[in-house]
């Protein structure tokens, strides 16, 4: 299995999320993952490089949403501070929106490429297709006999309701400001203004949020999102030894959601029988 060496190490030094969990969970925890695979060296090549390119994606995602939080605590100071201060149609709070909109997207089609060492030529997905229906209808076409356990178990996770919803609202939100599909976004979305009562209105989502809670959402779900799509398409290569395990890991935790244990062990805990080591 190839080693994390050289040009694809640069990213170890550009991560600036809290506790680097992009190089921690996403990056060094998937290569690790992938040592317990029967990849070739050419197949886990591949792998790295594809693993190195979402976690820069996901770092572009990142860095557009904190843009906007800082943009957005400026204005909130700035009207605070100054009662006069006119209404504004935040030029910057709607282009960092978009640009994280569309990095979402792009991240989620790099995403589903991990398939491709994982299938071979059989795998010619390259988007996230339909959002996330167009890639489990190409899984259940080409996975052969012996892997319907690990597409169950990816099916179960990655494509369930609660994945559907927020990946469809993300999405046709990028769609709405990137492409100006459903009537788009308005540049009025984005105004801030001081009411007569002294309270600073920000960008709203919808009632119940703002934009920068809704975005703080879709990064936890995006990110939960990639690391279980990465370590559930690995299953489908996994040594018979091994098995992988999952316990949920809040964010910014950067400890990883996935580890491996020996397959005794785990069929020993699926068996809930007490298990001692040899």
């Amino acid at each position: 299995m190839p080693e994390l060496t050289g040009q694809n190490a640069t990213l170890l030094s550009r991560d600036d999320t809290p506790n680097r969990t992009i190089l921690d969970r996403i990056l060094l925890g998937s290569v690790n993952l992938s040592r317990h695979t029967n990849f070739t060296n050419e197949e886990g090549s591949d792998f790295i490089d594809l693993v190195v390119l979402i976690s820069r994606k996901m770092l572009s995602v990142w860095k557009h949403l904190e843009a906007y939080r800082a943009e957005e605590q400026r204005l909130r100071e700035t009207f605070w501070a100054n009662p006069d201060q006119p209404r504004e149609h935040s030029q910057e709070l709607y282009e960092e929106f978009d640009v994280f909109s569309v990095q979402v997207k792009s991240t989620l089609d790099h995403l589903v490429k991990v398939m491709r060492p994982v299938l071979g030529r059989k795998w010619t997905v390259y988007t996230f297709d339909k959002k996330g229906e167009g890639v489990l209808k190409a899984l259940r076409g080409c996975v052969s006999a012996n892997q319907k356990a690990p597409l169950q178990a990816m099916e179960s996770q990655m494509f369930t309701d609660v994945n559907k919803n927020w990946l469809a609202l993300i999405i046709e939100h990028r769609d709405r400001v990137n492409h100006g599909q459903m009537g788009g976004i308005k540049i009025e979305r984005f105004s801030v203004y001081r009411a007569a009562d002294g309270t600073v209105h920000l960008p709203i989502w919808n009632n119940e949020q703002t934009f920068i809670e809704a975005m703080d959402m879709a990064w936890r779900n995006l990110f939960l999102y990639i690391e279980d799509f990465i370590a559930l398409s690995l299953n489908f290569r996994i040594k018979d030894q091994y098995s992988f395990v999952r316990r949920e890991v809040p964010l910014p935790s950067p400890k990883p959601t996935w580890n491996v244990i020996p397959r005794r062990v785990a069929d020993a805990m699926l068996a809930n029988l007490p298990f001692r080591q040899a």
